[in-house]
């Protein structure tokens, strides 16, 4: 299904998943969450928000804990002859680690990954692998390979004999120094050296390699121990070469089995994102929607998701429940009265809702809800006046209603704010029925939002098009937020004119003018 997500503010609810990921891989879905394709996608999804929420709440859903992105080294494998860095190889051994445990405790609930979760499992051979040469602490294992067992062996002989001549020519009398580190062997780019103060120095024949403790000190190579440092310099550079050969032969490896490693990270993500998704759905007090494979749509007490979460942070009122019901007999719904009712936030809380429940997400309700398959949802919101494009508002929307035109169908949700405004409102009204004459035929759904008053008469004498109103306190002159179904909204202008303090013979003078309108004549008018 494709959506204007923007329109619809949907990339809020993309950030908000994103903060309640654990895992890079996660964090990113949730930036490019997108509608599924088809309804079986859809359900999937669902599927697994639900068992996750399932689990949330029995309080045994695994939590994941921070894991380190190896897709940069994973894609670096792939290219023959590379070497992975031993932290590289270290990363994703705990991320497999991690994928393993993670298998086993969902084990039992496979339907929280749409797939298949046993692709979480990670390639055995390959854990078996990095088991053997790597070392908790994400080094290399000194017994990786034979080579380096030899290696290592010859070493550590030949660290224990050079230490010993060191040591030797630390202890004659005259290099006598005071203090605990006076005879200790150092240690400088893997060469033993001693560290004398600068009246000792002098008396030692060997190599300089510079000082310490800020020049006071000095870093010297005895004559004695040239030799067999030379002897530990080759056997470090062999050490280094078997190294970096066994990175290679292990970075081969990844690469053999770089196929099952994408599909664990794959479910891995997944499985992450349902789990943000379920801590998503517990905030909201939501539940998942029937999805239904017709057209339709019908909301029962739901709520606009971002305004709910606001007002549970107490930063903003408590939102009014919408219910509305889109079908083949009452495919469109015409709200109309004052510009500050309401009317777009139900149009958006609608396009969000449907494009949610078409994420896999849970929505927001007190009773159940059913959203029907839609290849699309169009949206025509806020002033599309482009100074770059050198386009007005009408022009604007006429752009977006061009558009829609061009794809809208049967299974097709529009969702127009404000149809048929920024012209003469005569010529407005008009294109407006147009419109919805166009969208009636091709068996739309939608929702119109319009403060025209011809369209309300219009709309009462068509079938398959239902007039709508937000509910107006005509006591206080306050909008209350509710949708009235089948009631054409009523204007208040001149009656709030009044109230905020115009004067009276002005607001009076303008009544009069008012009932002399051909509109007001014709009986659409209201005003109080």
């Amino acid at each position: 299904m494709q959506v204007d997500l923007k329109a619809l503010e949907f990339p809020a609810i993309q950030r908000l998943l994103e903060r309640l990921t654990a895992t890079p891989y996660g964090a990113d879905a949730a930036r490019g969450l997108e509608p599924a394709p088809n309804l079986e996608a859809a359900r999937a999804l669902q599927k697994a928000v639900t068992v996750a929420r399932q689990r949330l709440d029995a309080g045994t859903l695994p939590r994941l804990g921070q894991l380190p992105d190896v897709r940069a080294a994973l894609r670096q494998a792939g290219n023959p002859g590379s070497a992975l860095p031993v932290q590289a190889l270290h990363n994703l051994q705990t991320i497999m680690r991690q994928a393993r445990e993670l298998a086993d405790q969902l084990a039992d609930t496979p339907e929280i990954y749409p797939a298949d979760l046993n692709k979480l499992y990670p390639p055995e051979a390959l854990e078996q692998r990095l088991s053997a040469c790597l070392n908790p602490g994400g080094s290399l294992r000194e017994d990786a390979s034979d080579s380096l067992v030899q290696a290592f062996g010859e070493r550590n002989r030949l660290r224990g004999e050079v230490e010993t001549v060191v040591q030797k020519r630390l202890t004659q009398s005259d290099l006598a120094q005071s203090g605990e580190d006076a005879l200790k062997v150092q240690w400088h780019q893997e060469r033993a050296v001693m560290v004398l103060r600068g009246d000792a120095a002098g008396a030692v024949k060997g190599v300089r390699r510079g000082t310490a403790m800020g020049g006071r000190d000095h870093i010297i190579e005895p004559i004695e121990a040239v030799p067999l440092n030379n002897q530990l310099d080759t056997v470090n550079g062999q050490i280094n070469n078997e190294q970096q050969r066994l990175l290679r032969e292990l970075t081969d490896t990844v690469r053999e089995y770089g196929e099952p490693l994408d599909l664990m990270l794959t479910a891995l993500t997944w499985i992450d994102l349902a789990s943000a998704a379920a801590q998503l759905s517990a905030q909201m007090n939501a539940h998942a929607p029937v999805l239904e494979d017709r057209p339709g749509v019908e909301l029962d007490e739901a709520y606009h998701p971002l305004l709910l979460l606001q007002f549970a942070e107490g930063n903003g009122p408590q939102p009014v429940p919408l219910s509305i019901r889109l079908d083949d007999e009452q495919p469109l719904l015409l709200i109309t009265g004052p510009n500050t009712g309401g009317k777009t936030v139900a149009l958006k809380t609608l396009g969000l809702l449907v494009t949610m429940a078409w994420c896999g997400l849970h929505i927001p309700a007190e009773q159940d809800c059913r959203i029907g398959r839609f290849d699309q949802v169009m949206v025509d919101v806020g002033d599309n006046q482009s100074l770059l494009h050198h386009l007005s508002t009408f022009a604007g929307h006429v752009a977006v209603l061009k558009r829609i035109l061009d794809n809208a169908g049967p299974e097709s949700l529009i969702l127009l704010d404000e149809l048929g405004t920024g012209t003469d409102p005569d010529e407005g009204a008009a294109l407006a029925m147009a419109m919805l004459d166009e969208l009636r035929t091709r068996g739309t759904r939608g929702i119109v939002n319009t403060h025209l008053a011809p369209l309300k008469d219009y709309a009462a004498q068509q079938a398959g098009i239902l007039n709508a109103s937000m509910q107006f306190d005509p006591d206080t002159l306050s909008p209350t937020y509710r949708l009235l179904i089948g009631e054409p909204g009523v204007s208040f202008g001149l009656t709030i004119a009044e109230k905020e303090g115009l004067p009276g013979d002005l607001v009076a003078r303008a009544r009069r003018h008012f009932a002399e309108l051909p509109t007001a004549q014709a009986g659409g008018s209201g005003q109080g």
